[in-house]
C-alpha cells in the first residue's frame, strides 16, 4: 500500500513539474491583436505616475495601454531589445516602450509614434513592455 502512495505522489510531482515549466516558458501573446484599456499621451502618462504613483499603478500597472509621443532616442538594451524612449516634457524622465522581438520597423529621433504595450510601472521612467507599433 505504502508503495502506491509513494507512486502516486511522485507522478503528482512529476505532472506539477511539467505543467510548471510549460506555463514558465509559454511564449507572450503577440500585443498585434491586442486591443488598448486606455489611450494617453506619454506626458499624461508621465504625469500621472509623477503626480501619485499608487493612483497611476492602480490605473495603469499591467493594463494594455496605447501611448503616443515623440521619439527622444533609441537604444538597445542588455537584451538586445530595441527600447525607445518617448519625451514626456519633463527633464528627470520619460516613457520607454521597450519593442517586441517581433517588431523589424526603423523608427527615427524626433518623429512622432503610437505604441501599443503593458505598462510594467516606473522605475526611473515609466516603462511599457512588449511594444508594437499602432496602425
Amino acid at each position: 500500500m505504502k508503495k502506491w502512495i509513494f507512486a502516486a505522489l511522485a507522478l503528482a510531482l512529476v505532472t506539477g513539474l511539467i505543467i510548471g515549466l510549460y506555463m514558465y516558458n509559454k511564449p507572450l501573446e503577440s500585443m498585434t491583436g491586442q486591443q488598448a484599456e486606455l489611450t494617453v499621451s506619454a506626458a499624461d502618462l508621465y504625469q500621472s505616475f509623477d503626480t501619485n504613483e499608487t493612483a497611476a499603478n492602480g490605473k495603469y500597472l499591467g493594463k494594455v495601454i496605447e501611448v503616443s509621443g515623440t521619439i527622444e532616442s533609441i537604444s538597445t538594451g542588455d537584451d538586445g531589445a530595441t527600447n525607445i524612449l518617448l519625451n514626456a516634457g519633463d527633464a528627470m524622465g520619460g516613457v520607454i516602450c521597450r519593442l517586441d522581438a517581433t517588431v523589424k520597423e526603423t523608427f527615427q529621433e524626433g518623429s512622432q509614434i503610437a505604441l501599443r504595450g503593458e505598462c510594467t510601472g516606473k522605475l526611473m521612467d515609466v516603462e511599457l513592455a512588449r511594444c508594437v507599433p499602432v496602425q
